[in-house]
């Protein structure tokens, strides 16, 4: 047995709750880190049923380079499940998909924000659907190769960022719960990228070396802007002003919904210095545009929001992030009479963006999140 084998089996054992044998629902994409966790379980002596998720149409998308849940991967996770002797099953849940997480996404653009449908597909699909299947396939625990930790502290199940920065997923499961934290497995959490490619190939996985998939998966186009038109979403308003924040129309816009909070390229208009889009305004059909210096914002207003541990009792100091690739920011959340919460922070934060997540951390531990509201106070 190899090193990283033992370790890995080692973490498995020292579960609270996991025992030998205990039937496991592994989700599967067909990608390196889940095929690595389910044939981990597997090996390790639980009884592994394969998952893995029909969201959207596949014949558009097959061999999309740098897409995930591709025919191609779903081949790859049933390969992988034949070869180590567990059930391979592809449930169907293109509805549920198309309505909280496609009609979500589009929406966002609409209403000039920047969407986050990977979050929202964690939520609504990997851990809400997947544990109502694992409950009928009377399985006690739903398992994902997302690179976080989650830990048992007396009484609380506690969501940590992963043992390797470059990898950490946290970000992405604030949402989780004590109950579903309870049943969830992250058996990669311990491990560097590099170091789950050699356990795969440890385990004799064909597809140790295969290469990730970072772009969101149903987006087939080049732009986000073309998939809403290639729905039949383009909502109509035709072309608006570009104006600066001091009130100058600067230029002409194609659509608001094809800008977002931050961006500089693609404006189209001429200036003495690097303009960025400060604020999308669909009720007048606005692009507002600023310096760098105008990005800048110390508060933010959040909807939504979820909680690991439950709902503090008053204002929570500690430390936020605004997108998955930002630092933390130490940060004040203050509750709001409508169930919302201010965020203010310390310092100032570059392009704080509607429809984008703002996670609640303590010294690498998530104590919840929420989604940035662009209506404010």
């Amino acid at each position: 047995m190899s090193s990283l084998l033992a370790r890995a089996q080692k973490a498995l054992a020292a579960h609270p709750r996991l025992r030998p044998g205990d039937r496991v629902l592994a989700a599967m994409s067909g990608g390196v880190d889940s095929s690595v966790m389910a044939a981990l379980l597997q090996r390790s002596g639980y009884e592994v049923i394969g998952i893995s998720m029909q969201l959207f149409d596949k014949k558009t998308s097959e061999g999309s380079d740098g897409k995930c849940c591709t025919l191609d991967d779903f081949q790859d996770a049933r390969r992988v499940a034949h070869e180590f002797g567990f059930p391979h099953y592809v449930m169907d849940f293109e509805t549920r998909f198309r309505d909280t997480v496609i009609e979500g996404f589009i929406q966002g653009y609409l209403d000039g924000e920047t969407p986050s449908p990977c979050i929202r597909c964690n939520q609504h699909l990997k851990f809400s659907a997947l544990m109502e299947r694992a409950d009928a396939l009377v399985a006690p625990f739903v398992a994902t190769g997302h690179y976080a930790t989650i830990a048992h502290t007396g009484n609380h199940w506690r969501l940590l960022k992963a043992s390797d920065p470059a990898k950490d997923q946290s970000y992405f499961l604030f949402h989780h719960t004590q109950a579903t934290l309870a049943r969830t497995l992250f058996p990669l959490a311990g491990f560097t990228k590099p170091e789950v490619r050699r356990l795969g190939a440890d385990l004799g996985l064909h597809l140790a070396e295969k290469a990730e998939s970072q772009e969101i998966c149903f987006v087939t186009q080049d732009r986000y802007d073309a998939f809403l038109e290639a729905e039949g979403r383009d909502p109509g308003r035709g072309e608006g002003e570009i104006r600066h924040l001091d009130g100058r129309v600067l230029g002409r816009h194609l659509g608001y919904w094809r800008h977002t909070v931050g961006q500089r390229r693609g404006l189209g208009v001429a200036h003495a210095e690097p303009l960025y889009v400060i604020r999308v305004e669909p009720a007048t059909n606005t692009v507002w545009v600023g310096t760098e210096s105008d990005l800048l914002g110390r508060e933010l207003v959040a909807r939504e929001l979820s909680w690991v541990h439950g709902q503090p009792a008053g204002p929570l100091a500690c430390d936020a992030r605004i997108r998955s690739r930002s630092p933390e920011a130490e940060a004040l959340v203050i509750p709001l009479p409508d169930g919302r919460v201010k965020v203010a922070f310390a310092e100032p934060q570059r392009a704080i963006a509607p429809g984008q997540a703002v996670v609640f951390y303590r010294e690498g531990e998530v104590l919840g999140g929420g989604w940035i509201d662009g209506h404010g106070l």
